[in-house]
């Protein structure tokens, strides 16, 4: 590389510019990989992230031996931290008991069975393991995801950067198949039709090691994407660091990436192992679905900036052990936390804080869209804005509201015939809601022993209009929310389960020529087949003024 273009590089990091494509674009470099000089002792090279459908065959072969391998080396030590088992340990064992010699083997048959079994805990060892009487075992502790917080979306990328490290460390000399130092974990744009029944193409082979037994297989009504990519692009450009990637730890159930998008793709889409947390990570797609998220938040980053993500969102110790042959990110450190354990190998306490995985190229990665157009542009969602938000309009009015003019073209509908609807009444205010106030319509469900996953679908609407969420045009016309709840298994503790939405806009919307009236609210709760839904479970929906620099 030219000295002049590692001046360039330095600058535009100085500006901090995290777009891969934008950078080798200022720099005029090849788009496919550029070497980033970070400081006099340390170079970094960004490999890109592409899309599954994308690979060429060579790059496909590649990663697959490398995911192949990586499920080897589980099966000749199932501790070995570069290997599957211990990557999908990573997402949410918050505790296991390992052998003390750090060596365990596990034949292909009971791997396949492991991997094949979504009801398996495969954090207890015993559950797969012959435990000899006198084993002397001792606790080690994998990671512990991040969820329904402001460090979600951080935690997940930090995950991502060392499983594909892991990728690129399982063969890559290439003695057993291709070689797979170059690997780069590909992501799968689910707002669009899938290339293959339900899944990329790759993931439905049954002679792949991408392929998991317990998914879904059904095929997709109308060929459309789960997702909307209307949606998705209306996320990325218009709300700000709370509404999106989540507030602080107990205000909300998650932002809106998490809570409209992330969690019905796991419970209500792909389901089998990735349906709940502890398992997800035993499904290969687990790793190319969250990819996404992070392309994601990448693309949020390059709109708004890292600025509004201070606090608890840079300097939180994300929990997650892994290997130290795994290169660092650049920045990192493991905080002023325990020593290190005499017991348990060459291992880092946790991933590092949050704030050292904001910038992707010094993270040695990017993202390369072979069409670039993997979202939406602003000015097509601001066409769908400005036609909902013409002089006078009013909610209601239109025939299709705006949120469901975003979940437009996707499978991710209001359910037609909910479980449990719940109904509240509000009155119209006299005069417009400004700062620093908001509207939300808020209700709960109360704490569960058996914790389950659920939709809720909220409706505006007059009191004289008969509710009527079975017809399509009341659902079109009335939605203002749907948001997913994933329960969480295991470590995870839960409360009452608050949903709070900001709906300021629509009730400014009615001031003015409803002022006065009496409007209902209604919850309209669904959930999966086991789910142990009841009425009693959930509070009437209310409609509350809030401060918003209030506590």
């Amino acid at each position: 590389m030219k000295l002049s273009n590692y001046r360039l590089l330095a600058a535009l990091l100085c500006l901090g510019l995290s777009s891969t494509n934008a950078l080798a674009q200022k720099a005029d470099l090849p788009a496919s990989m550029i070497e980033l000089k970070v400081n006099d002792n340390l170079t970094r090279e960004v490999k890109y992230r592409k899309n599954i459908d994308d690979l060429t065959p060579a790059e496909l072969a590649a990663y697959e031996h490398a995911v192949k391998m990586m499920k080897r080396k589980s099966e000749q030590n199932v501790f070995d931290r570069t290997g599957f088992l211990w990557q999908a340990w990573v997402h949410d064992c918050a505790s296991i008991d390992v052998f003390d010699q750090r060596t365990a083997s596990l034949s292909t048959e009971k791997m396949t069975r492991l991997l094949g079994n979504p009801n398996l805990d495969s954090c207890n060892v015993r559950n797969f393991l012959n435990v000899p009487n006198g084993t002397k075992t001792h606790q080690e502790y994998p990671g512990e995801c991040e969820h329904r917080k402001n460090t979600f979306l951080q935690w997940h990328r930090a995950e991502l950067y060392y499983y594909e490290l892991a990728l690129q460390a399982a063969d890559p000399e290439g003695i057993f198949g291709p070689s797979t130092k170059n690997v780069t974990l590909p992501y799968w744009n689910f707002t669009k039709k899938p290339s293959g029944v339900r899944y990329p193409k790759a993931f439905e082979n049954i002679n792949s090691p991408l392929y998991d037994t317990t998914r879904s297989r059904e095929q997709l009504t109308r060929s459309l994407p789960q997702t909307s990519p209307y949606l998705m692009a209306y996320q990325i450009f218009y709300l700000d660091w709370n509404a999106f990637g989540g507030n602080e730890y107990g205000l909300s159930t998650g932002g809106k990436l998490e809570t409209q998008i992330h969690n019905k793709m796991h419970y209500g889409y792909v389901n089998g192992n990735m349906g709940q947390n502890t398992t997800a990570g035993l499904d290969p797609i687990f790793y190319v679905f969250h990819n996404f998220l992070d392309y994601s938040l990448e693309k949020w980053i390059q709109e708004h900036g890292t600025e509004q993500m201070s606090g608890s969102n840079r300097n939180t110790y994300l929990r997650g052990e892994q290997d130290d042959s795994l290169l660092k990110p650049i920045g990192f450190n493991t905080g002023s936390g325990g020593e290190k354990r005499s017991d348990s190998g060459s291992y880092t306490e946790n991933m590092g804080a949050a704030g050292i995985y904001f910038n992707t190229i010094k993270l040695g990665y990017g993202f390369q869209s072979q069409t670039g157009d993997e979202f939406l542009r602003r000015d097509e969602i601001q066409a769908l804005i400005d036609g909902h938000a013409q002089a006078g309009y009013v909610f209601g009015d239109n025939q299709i509201s705006l949120f469901s003019a975003l979940l437009s073209h996707s499978e991710s509908e209001a359910v037609a015939n909910p479980k449990v609807k719940r109904t509240g009444k509000y009155i119209i205010p006299n005069a417009i809601v400004g700062n620093p106030n908001k509207v939300n319509v808020k209700f709960s469900r109360i704490d569960q022993s058996k914790d389950y996953s659920f939709q809720a679908d909220v409706y505006l609407y007059p009191a004289n209009v008969e509710e009527a969420i079975s017809d399509k045009d009341f659902r079109d016309r009335y939605l203002i929310s749907s948001t997913a709840y994933w329960a969480l298994v295991g470590h995870h503790a839960h409360g009452d389960i608050v949903i709070s939405e900001d709906i300021t806009g629509i009730i400014n919307s009615l001031v003015g020529k409803k002022q006065g009236q009496e409007w209902k609210v209604t919850a309209a709760i669904s959930g999966t087949k086991t789910a142990p839904i009841m009425d009693k479970d959930f509070s009437a929906p209310e409609i509350l003024i809030y401060s918003k620099v209030s506590k």
